[in-house]
């Protein structure tokens, strides 16, 4: 169970902190920004295109590509509930004020939700409407919300989303330090997309499997898993990487 108290007091520290709250703003405006920039650049292609090419462009694949950037922010806020006050020193007085460290875990996986839900929600739906009415503008094809794909990516997306951002939290508790944790997330969240180069069967395997980019994929309907298992495999993985933040947070000091 969440603590009110505690939850309250998680809520005053995180707005109290500068980083999140513009790093908050960040993930919105740049989920903006790099709808605008690959739809731009997706629109002038296709006016050149041939037709084959036009037959397989991807207007929402194409508009969605900055969800690859997007969901590195979203990890990072993750990151900075817990790691934030590693690096102030204010854990061990965090640590003696509540007493119970699941209650403290607990509520600040609780800030994570109710700050990462609403950014997500924020950054996908405003790429999602960036994207479409460049290229509706550019003369290429866009996809309307209404859309059976369309809509299960601007339902489902922000919750991805704010699965990475507990991944960076349980990141934070785990590395005890923003830097170390960062960069961490940042290699497990690209390595699906650097996997291109990789032999084959490591290539698929990656492709299909990795717990990111399984989600990412069901939620465009482009998994060659079922929709629940994808989503399923972040989940769990989630889940199994909280539990060694507790473990950590559990048995060891500030």
């Amino acid at each position: 169970m969440i603590d009110a108290g505690v939850l309250k007091a998680e809520w005053t520290k995180f707005s109290s902190i500068r980083s999140t709250m513009v790093l908050s703003a960040a993930t919105a405006a740049v989920a903006g920004l790099l709808g605008w920039l690959f739809s731009s650049t997706a629109a002038k292609e296709y006016a050149t295109a041939t037709p084959q090419e036009r037959l397989d462009f991807q207007p929402l694949d194409l508009g969605m590509r900055g969800v690859f950037i997007v969901q590195l922010l979203v990890a990072a806020l993750g990151v900075l509930v817990a790691s934030s006050e590693y690096g102030s020193g204010t854990m061990r007085a965090t640590l003696a004020a509540v007493s119970s460290r699941g209650r403290l875990l607990a509520a600040k996986c609780g800030i994570t939700v109710l700050t990462a839900l609403p950014v997500s929600v924020a950054a996908v739906w405003l790429m999602f409407a960036t994207s479409q009415m460049t290229l509706s503008a550019g003369g290429a094809p866009a996809v309307m919300p209404g859309d059976p794909v369309a809509l299960r990516l601007l339902l489902f997306g922000p919750l991805v989303l704010t699965l990475l951002a507990l991944f960076g939290l349980s990141l934070g508790f785990l590395l005890r330090g923003t830097a170390a944790a960062a960069n961490v997330s940042t290699a497990f969240l690209l390595l699906p997309v650097m996997a291109g180069a990789s032999p084959g069967f490591l290539r698929d395997l990656i492709g299909v499997y990795w717990p990111s980019m399984a989600a990412l994929q069901a939620v465009s309907g482009k998994s060659e898993l079922p929709g629940a298992l994808g989503f399923g495999l972040l989940a769990g993985f989630v889940a199994v990487m909280l539990v060694a933040a507790y473990v950590q947070l559990k048995n060891r000091d500030a």
